[in-house]
């Protein structure tokens, strides 16, 4: 009679499907979890080493895609020479609502300095994508975004910055970026939002974006509704960018969801903070659009005291839970700008390339 096997499938039990569990594995990477025992081997070079420019596409722009009359302001086309980069570092960074790569933001590619290369991600119907459908939800404009920095991220070494909704958009990226590529960026700005767990509407406020925008953007955003009424299909669709933009800004993360490995520096523009009166001593226009907006926005407190900016100062000191840097966490106030404004700011430039600037020279000391 010969010995019982020492292995046999139980009766029922179905054998082992290895692409469902790879499947399963690659689902879970994708929503940002960390898989135990799951390594990822990523391309990036050592710290320092210098890197290939990347690649540009319909998602990650390059000068040449501006409208003419913006690029013929911006080297060679004025005149200047093009600065020859030989980059260390890449700079990713999403703008904000209703915003594009030409307005603006193109600069900070321009002026960065040699070691160091911008790019932006430009969302789905904005910009030089604007017959593309605009994203209704945090999620999508996450993936168009990860497709377009995924590359970038995982063969060199990066910095990420968001700007308003855009710092809602880095933070799930770099979670995504973790889990999938094995990547971690090495500095992180947030611009003009306070951290992930607080919502720019009241529940009226949300309702009000969905139901019935128009008495809202009137409020916070009247030369919208101006706009709106004003400039047929393409005043239409601005008003769809901010609504859709701003379902998106509403969504909140928790504390824990993802924690930075890495400095973060949060940056205010003046005017979007400093930004409290006593309710009596607003003029008598700002005062009804107070009176209404509260019923929206966390505008006025029990002491009397309005809030008329984005979000208020406390919200910002809050980013120093989304890393593990709490030593070295900052917010930064960026003088005599607002919301719009700060991106061409050459304070705020100048803070951005010294803080970049001053990682570089950590890696030539070789810490």
């Amino acid at each position: 009679r010969p010995p019982p096997p020492r292995w046999r499938p139980l009766r029922g039990a179905a054998a082992m499907d290895f692409d469902d569990l790879d499947g399963e594995i690659e689902s879970r990477l994708q929503a940002g979890e960390e898989v135990t025992g799951y390594v990822v081997e990523n391309h990036q070079p050592r710290p320092g080493d210098t890197l290939p420019l990347m690649g540009r596409t319909s998602r990650l722009p390059s000068v040449h895609m501006l409208p003419e009359a913006v690029r013929r302001k911006v080297p060679p086309l004025n005149g200047e020479p093009a600065v020859q980069r030989s980059p260390v570092l890449r700079l990713l960074c999403v703008h904000g609502v209703a915003d594009s790569y030409s307005q603006d933001w193109h600069a900070l590619e321009q002026e960065a300095p040699p070691d160091v290369e911008v790019a932006m991600h430009e969302f789905p119907g904005h910009g030089h994508r604007e017959k593309e459908p605009i994203c209704g939800g945090l999620d999508e404009l996450v993936d168009d975004c990860f497709e377009a920095f995924k590359e970038a991220m995982d063969t060199g070494t990066f910095a990420l910055l968001g700007h308003s909704i855009g710092c809602l958009i880095v933070t799930k990226v770099a979670k995504r970026a973790r889990a999938e590529l094995g990547v971690e960026p090495v500095m992180v700005f947030m611009v003009e939002r306070g951290a992930c767990q607080f919502p720019l509407f009241t529940e009226e406020g949300y309702k009000r974006l969905h139901e019935d925008p128009l008495p809202l953007m009137a409020v916070y955003q009247p030369s919208v509704v101006a706009f709106y009424r004003s400039a047929g299909p393409v005043g239409q669709r601005t008003l769809d960018m901010w609504q859709k933009g701003w379902f998106c800004e509403n969504e909140t993360l928790q504390p824990g969801y993802h924690t930075f490995k890495c400095p973060v520096k949060a940056i205010f523009a003046e005017h979007m903070v400093r930004a409290e009166h006593k309710f009596e001593d607003l003029d008598p226009m700002v005062r009804a659009q107070v009176s209404e907006g509260c019923k929206f926005f966390n505008q006025k407190r029990e002491d009397g005291t309005c809030f008329v900016g984005h979000f208020p100062y406390a919200t910002y000191e809050e980013w120093v839970d989304w890393t593990e840097f709490r030593d070295t966490f900052k917010v930064i106030e960026c003088k005599g700008c607002d919301h719009m404004t700060i991106k061409a700011d050459s304070k705020f430039k100048a803070y951005i390339f010294e803080t970049l600037r001053g990682v570089i020279k950590l890696w030539s000391a070789g810490a």
